[in-house]
């Protein structure tokens, strides 16, 4: 799992597709800019908008991938993304290959709150618990891009 504000980008310049995807995202002005399924790279590297308001933790579980790292970039209102170690946590809802997706319950390793300008890196491992509120429900708009693993990776 990676924290980190959009203007260190240049930090992970040696990670190329993560790279690729961070230097797309500091490239947004406007959540509306954004159309969904924006192919950043064809057939691995994809963008969608995403809004919802954000509730309390009780509310929300946590989700899982195999086949994507997922990057979330805040660009408007706050979300606290909670993380943990997918073998930490109890199954709540099977994986599905289809929507390669799983859901969890468990303790966290770490709770984030990020803002305008933030991002989260999820790998496989990295459960994440997405849509908490930080002090009160708000709107929360954001980019969540996905990025196909390598096969055998």
């Amino acid at each position: 799992m990676i924290f980190d504000a959009i203007r260190n980008k240049e930090n992970y310049r040696q990670e190329t597709d993560i790279y690729q995807a961070l230097c797309y995202l500091e490239k947004i002005r406007k959540w509306e800019e954004v159309l969904p399924n924006t192919v950043i790279r064809e057939d691995c590297i994809f963008a969608n908008p995403v809004s919802f308001i954000s509730r309390e933790e009780k509310e929300c579980v946590y989700e899982a991938h195999k086949k994507y790292i997922d990057i979330h970039y805040i660009v408007e209102g706050a979300e606290r993304i909670a993380t943990a170690d997918v073998c930490d946590l109890q199954i709540k809802i099977p994986f599905s290959e289809e929507k390669d997706i799983g859901f969890f319950a468990g303790s966290e390793s770490g709770s984030y709150l990020l803002r305008p300008g933030d991002f989260m890196v999820c790998f496989p491992c990295d459960a994440h618990k997405v849509a908490m509120m930080d002090q009160a429900p708000e709107t929360v708009k954001k980019v969540v891009i996905k990025i196909k693993i390598a096969a055998g990776g």
